[in-house]
């Protein structure tokens, strides 16, 4: 015959429960995780399907204000058409950027704006250059008023050096 088991006691038993729940929960947690992630692509794949793409140019390097434009520097990246004004230079128009000057620092993979280039403020009419050159004036006569940089990647480095905005 066998000899009678002894019973579990409580710490035992208590034990057991606190391992089965943390495990539970780790492997609940962990298969909601998987839901969460597998709903949040469907619902971008979903969205993404309505989106018309509409190719634009963007550089392919950081430029400082100034810089001359050349073909070699340009690449095309599509964006959806519904976040694509007027004002975004498409694939179409990369011809007419080759030559031309910036007037602020533009990052790489940002889409060029027409009135990124110093063509486009040349096209202004007198009284709207009149009016922009006044404005830069009084703003220049301002000393506390904060200068801009000349980079992207001054200014980025002022952010994240925690200096002044």
């Amino acid at each position: 015959m066998s000899t009678p088991r002894e019973p579990l006691h409580k710490g035992m038993l208590v034990g057991g429960i606190v391992v089965g729940l943390v495990l539970g929960l780790v492997v609940g947690g962990f298969g909601a995780a998987i839901l969460g992630y597998t709903l949040v692509r469907k619902a971008e794949r979903e969205a993404r399907l309505r989106w018309a793409l509409v190719p634009v140019i963007v550089p392919q390097r950081d430029f400082a204000p100034g810089e001359v434009l050349k073909l070699d520097d340009l690449a095309q990246r599509s964006a959806p058409e519904q976040l694509v004004t007027s004002s975004m230079v498409r694939s179409d128009s990369a011809a007419n950027l080759v030559g031309q000057a910036l007037t602020v620092p533009v990052q790489a993979g940002e889409p060029l704006r027409w009135a990124f280039l110093a063509a486009a403020t040349e096209k202004l009419e007198p009284s709207e250059r009149r009016l922009s050159e006044e404005c830069q004036r009084a703003l220049d006569l301002q000393p506390d008023r904060p200068r801009p940089d000349r980079t992207a990647g001054k200014i980025r480095e002022r952010l994240v050096g925690g200096g002044s905005p």
